[in-house]
Formats: structure tokens, C-alpha cells, sequence
């Protein structure tokens, strides 16, 4: 491949490039570059694997040099480069790899059935009474009068209370146990659609729970 660089490709007769002084150098770099690539090649062959690794050093070093030699002499006449030489040393970075943390996806579902409402809004009533929220602008709280309502009133209290739930029956309950694999994306407890954040990532399963 062969790198031009930005500036415009000269025109022949330009003063800055295809010079009669240009066309030697770079005549010359080509024999001094072909009678060491030969002479190189002929030192590889004659190696057995028992020399001295300077020994070798030493016939890439004379190598590269001619070689830039060579790419410089085509870029003084030419004003083009066609190896991509690349003198800069990559640095390894010998740091450690951050320690990630130690986490755990607990995931739960769990699907009940009102079998008395009027004993599930008694309690979700008398748990709010006990454990009252924030209230809203108004000053009110808000009314206890559906069983989502009421459930989420009595889970503020108790947590998980979906085995002894007044006038409900557990219909079927699932727990996933799961240890996330990096990368991963991280729950978002302030997302604007929190039903996409309730699904496990990414991971090992080490232990799952259902109930029915």
C-alpha cells in the first residue's frame, strides 16, 4: 500500500521533487538497499539457530536502516512513502485489571388471587395507618381502595407478604438467584420504565425458588 500524503501529488518538473539529484539518491538507496536485502538473505539461510542473538541484531538494524533510507530517498523524489514505518514502541500495560464487584441479580415474580377483597383493603388500610407515607401535595393520602393499592400498602410493612396476604391466594411464585457476567447493564431504580429494568441479566443461575 502507499501512503500520499496530503499535499498535492507534484507535477512533473516541480522544483521540490523529481530532481536529477532526487533520481540519483534514489538510485542509489535501491542498490545499496538490494545488495544488503541480498546479503541479509544469504546470512538468514547460513544460520542454524546457533548463533548469538546480537549477531542477528545486528543484521536487522543494518537492514532497517537501508530500508529507511530508501523510503526516505522515494519520498524526496516522489513525495510519496510506500512503507508505513511506524518508529513508536507500544507500551504493555502491566496493571492489574480492576477488581469488579461482587454482585447478585435477585429476580421474583409472583402472580396471586383475590379471593376477598374486602379483607385485603381492611388490612392494606391498617398497614398504612402504621407505616403512613410521604403524603402528596394535597396533604392526603392516597385511598386504599384497590387490592394493588392495598398489597403494596402491606408490602411497605412487611416486605414479601405473599404467602400470608389477608384474602389472597398465592397462585404461582418464581426466584432466580444470579450472578451477573461483566459487562453488564445495571439496574436503573429511577428508570421512567421500571418493567423493563425486572428481568435478570446476563449470568449464572446459582439458585432458583417457585412456588405454586
Amino acid at each position: 500500500m502507499t501512503e500520499v500524503d496530503d499535499q498535492q501529488f507534484p507535477a512533473q518538473g516541480s522544483e521540490q521533487f523529481f530532481s536529477d539529484e532526487s533520481r540519483k539518491s534514489l538510485a542509489e538507496a535501491s542498490r545499496l538497499l538490494a545488495e544488503r536485502l541480498q546479503a541479509h538473505t544469504e546470512a538468514l539461510l547460513a544460520m542454524t539457530g546457533d548463533e548469538e542473538q546480537a549477531v542477528l541484531d545486528e543484521h536487522n538494524a543494518q537492514l532497517e536502516e537501508l530500508v529507511e533510507g530508501w523510503n526516505d530517498a522515494v519520498f524526496e523524489h516522489t513525495g510519496t512513502t510506500p512503507l508505513l514505518l511506524d518508529d513508536e514502541i507500544v507500551e504493555v500495560d502491566d496493571e492489574e485489571p480492576e477488581e469488579q464487584d461482587h454482585l447478585i441479580s435477585v429476580v421474583s415474580r409472583f402472580d396471586l388471587k383475590v379471593v376477598d377483597l374486602e379483607t385485603l383493603l381492611d388490612a392494606g388500610r391498617a398497614a398504612q395507618e402504621r407505616h403512613p407515607v410521604e403524603l402528596d401535595e394535597s396533604g392526603d393520602r392516597d385511598p386504599v381502595d384497590t387490592a394493588e393499592q392495598a398489597i403494596y400498602e402491606i408490602s411497605r410493612e412487611t416486605g414479601e407478604a405473599w404467602f400470608e396476604l389477608p384474602g389472597v391466594d398465592l397462585v404461582a411464585g418464581a426466584r432466580a438467584y444470579v450472578v451477573p457476567e461483566y459487562p453488564f447493564d445495571p439496574l436503573e431504580a429511577d428508570a421512567d420504565d421500571v418493567i423493563t429494568e425486572i428481568s435478570a441479566p446476563n449470568g449464572v443461575v446459582t439458585h432458583a425458588e417457585t412456588w405454586a
